[in-house]
């Protein structure tokens, strides 16, 4: 494929494409001079070929869910849970023809919705331990990262005549699948919708980050659009918030607490990649961090501490390398001991 063709990808393109994917996995010299061709070509795609190499490497390393996986891990509990039964002899006696017909039909019939209904009414959930991430394939090929102490919910088949649902708990980042070609016509299953914490987020194709914690849920959009509504929308007066690449707000309950424009939007996902980061944070917005994603406890020796702050970006690979600059930074004793963080003045 030539750069001219590439150079029209948007992220989920890259996703699945093979040769971008051997690349970066495992890419050869011919295969690097042609990526690092393309790039000079295209300086903006760098973004989205990064962010793409990222996920990708990420990913490899997690458990992959798929609808056959869960399909047939039903099937064979299904399978074990009947009775292996020795058939006793028994006196024969013939049926007139349409009696067999009328039970060959009801027997049909009732084995069609049982397969139904088990087929359907299977729910995933997928959870996360204090430090881990995990890359999630949903039904229609979207992905998700989530994050450390985070559960993602979901149908393990969805009806293609509804919307795509479902449900997050702790922080998620989301590559939707883009189903819709007009706009201004949206069919039912081509919307997806995120419900975290009383608020529901309606998504055509796009990426954002989700975090929703301590009653609490922020969004970031990378790119796309989508709308923000509170889940009872119809008690609150106002419509839904629709936002924009580069828009992030916060809500608590059904309350708008923040909307601003980030400089560096990709900044929300770092996650993803292992990267820890801030901008201009404060000393309690780093350990409820600490808490939340890795499940460290907090003791601190002056509670007024915690507004301390931190001026400018933030960015670091260990939580051990965060410490150390949060002390030397805020000239304060920061111990951790086991899963305990100790902070005291010096």
């Amino acid at each position: 494929m030539s750069n001219q063709n590439y150079a029209q990808y948007t992220l989920t393109d890259f996703l699945e494409d093979d040769s971008f994917i051997q690349w970066v996995i495992n890419g050869d010299a011919k295969s690097n001079v042609f990526w690092q061709s393309f790039l000079i070509s295209y300086p903006e795609k760098d973004k989205v070929v990064q962010e793409a190499a990222s996920i990708i490497r990420v990913y490899r390393k997690q458990v992959i869910f798929t609808n056959d996986d869960h399909r047939e891990k039903v099937w064979n509990r299904i399978d074990a849970s009947i009775p292996k039964r020795t058939v006793s002899p028994t006196k024969t006696f013939r049926l007139p023809l349409y009696f067999k017909v009328a039970a060959s039909i009801a027997i049909l019939i009732a084995c069609s919705v049982m397969l139904w209904t088990l087929k359907n009414n299977h729910t995933t959930v997928v959870t996360t331990s204090y430090g881990e991430v995990k890359a999630v394939t949903l039904p229609d090929q979207s992905i998700v990262m989530l994050n450390g102490n985070s559960t993602l919910t979901y149908e393990d088949s969805w009806d293609n005549r509804a919307a795509r649902e479902v449900w997050i708990k702790g922080e998620a980042y989301f590559d939707i699948r883009h189903l819709n070609q007009d706009t201004a016509f949206v069919m039912p299953s081509e919307r997806f919708i995120v419900h975290g914490n009383g608020i529901d987020i309606r998504v055509l194709g796009t990426s954002f980050n989700v975090k929703s914690r301590r009653n609490k849920t922020n969004i970031a959009l990378l790119s796309g659009k989508i709308e923000v509504s509170y889940a009872d929308s119809a008690s609150v007066p106002s419509g839904g918030l629709v936002m924009m690449p580069g828009d992030y707000v916060e809500y608590s309950g059904q309350k708008l607490l923040i909307k601003k424009k980030l400089l560096r939007p990709h900044k929300a996902a770092t996650w993803t990649v292992r990267e820890i980061t801030f901008t201009d944070p404060s000393l309690n917005d780093i350990m409820e961090t600490l808490q939340d994603n890795y499940g460290y406890a907090i003791n601190v020796e002056d509670k007024d501490m915690m507004d301390m702050k931190i001026e400018g970006e933030i960015s670091v690979t260990s939580i051990q390398e965060l410490l150390s600059l949060v002390s030397t930074t805020l000239s304060i004793r920061v111990e951790e001991s086991g899963k305990e963080i100790i902070i005291t003045r010096k």
